[in-house]
């Protein structure tokens, strides 16, 4: 595990009181076992009454805020079907079927249509948000066909509007047209997918892998893996900052949540509580605070988890009245190119250049793309840009691409203990970037 720092923090149940609630700063939890979404608010932590999500919502197994926050879109995964909460009452305003096990709802970058997948039907369904009626399908299967085929969770892109999808614990990308009409493209990029979430800047798409405890960092402009980061044991729910700054994975199976500093792809381990089972994740950009959805302890109390993220640590929990088995929450509305300071356009492909751990000892790896063929020469230098190590100097193909450097120079030798640049020159653009090795 790259510089991973576990924090063995205990989590404190708050004694929640069950309020009425303005929904100015509502969170909401679905929970699976009880059927109930229930509203919370983000800072103290008040409930109000359990909303019944049967039986539409019947095995909640995603929760999506609208990006303007006035509603929110519960899928029910053996429901069948839809339910739609409105924030300002915390009432249920429509709730109608729409196909076999539902598992995921994402909002197209104008909020005109919903896109919701089903894995039994091997679709995705287009469903319009001014009359809540199913309007088209998407079809997108991964394997033969059957019912474990289909399409799994879904993430928008702010910036380009495409919408992507993971196939159900499948091997497939799939990059959808932002108005939902076709699949783009279809990449093999892991072997469990499971959840996924797109950087606002556009330039990553994090996909957590369930089989091989990783979140792959997939370069948006050519669809290729740039690294995988090792993470704990059944990475579920990610959620990515506004900043892009830090990426947040619950892993279900280890009780840690683990927080990715991505200017240098460490990692940090939060310890949650013994037998938590943590899984969707929500950031609150506002407020600096991850919340994780807990499911069930031992004991069978359900819990939400708040991580701070100004220095990765367990700020607090709280168990959750008139719920049980808690799968997804929402705290912050769907993202959106409205939402974010990115440009109109998509960035150009371009060439990038990046490595980990940073600082190291004693090797670190280093990782570029590129976004067509070119020859290539990768080069260490000093601060006084003195050459010391060619690492690559060749042809190389579009896409990602590491190399390993041991801190040693040209002849084999160690170097010391300094500041050193890589130097990526290539036909296509050229870019540098600094490593610092700690002895």
């Amino acid at each position: 595990m790259r510089s991973l720092c576990l924090l063995a923090l205990a989590a404190v149940a708050l004694s929640v009181p069950v309020v009425a609630l303005s929904g100015a700063n509502d969170g909401y939890v679905a929970c699976m076992t009880s059927e109930t979404c229930v509203p919370f608010d983000v800072n103290t932590y008040s409930q109000s009454a359990p909303i019944d999500l049967l039986p539409d919502g019947d095995y909640a197994y995603d929760c999506t805020m609208k990006p303007d926050g006035s509603e929110i879109w519960i899928a029910g995964a053996s429901g069948d079907a839809v339910v739609v909460i409105e924030t300002a009452t915390n009432h249920v305003t429509h709730s109608f079927a729409v196909g076999e096990y539902l598992n995921s709802i994402v909002f197209s970058d104008d909020s005109s249509f919903v896109m919701a997948a089903s894995r039994d039907d091997d679709v995705i369904y287009i469903i319009d948000t001014a009359t809540y009626a199913v309007t088209g399908t998407l079809p997108c299967i991964a394997g033969a066909g059957g019912s474990s085929d289909g399409p799994g969770q879904l993430a928008l892109d702010p910036v380009s509007k495409n919408i992507y999808a993971v196939d159900w614990y499948g091997d497939f990308l799939y990059e959808i047209a932002e108005d939902g009409s076709e699949v783009l493209s279809k990449v093999d990029i892991g072997n469990s997918l499971w959840q996924l979430v797109v950087d606002p800047d556009g330039r990553y798409i994090y996909v957590t892998d369930r089989e091989t405890d990783q979140v792959r960092v997939i370069d948006q402009a050519t669809l290729t893996e740039v690294m995988a980061i090792d993470v704990g044991n059944d990475p579920w729910g990610i959620d990515v900052t506004l900043d892009g700054s830090r990426i947040v994975v619950a892993c279900e199976d280890d009780s840690n949540v683990y927080v990715i500093d991505t200017s240098d792809w460490s990692t940090t381990a939060v310890f949650l509580e013994e037998n938590a089972d943590p899984r969707d994740v929500d950031i609150l950009d506002s407020e600096g605070f991850a919340f994780i959805a807990g499911g069930t302890l031992l004991s069978a109390v359900t819990k939400v988890y708040i991580i701070q993220l100004l220095d990765n640590t367990l700020k607090d929990s709280f168990v959750v009245s008139g719920g049980t088995n808690a799968n997804c929450l929402a705290v912050q509305p769907q993202v959106t190119s409205e939402s974010t300071d990115v440009p109109e356009e998509p960035f150009e492909p371009r060439v990038r250049l990046d490595c980990y751990p940073n600082p190291f000892n004693p090797k670190t790896t280093v990782v570029y793309s590129l976004p067509s063929p070119s020859d290539v020469r990768l080069s260490v230098h000093d601060v006084n840009g003195r050459l010391v190590a060619v690492l690559e100097d060749g042809e190389c193909a579009a896409g990602g691409h590491e190399v390993i450097w041991l801190g040693t120079d040209a002849s084999g030798d160690d170097v010391a203990t300094g500041v050193y640049f890589f130097r990526l020159t290539t036909a296509v653009g050229s870019t540098t970037t600094k490593a610092v090795l700690l002895k």
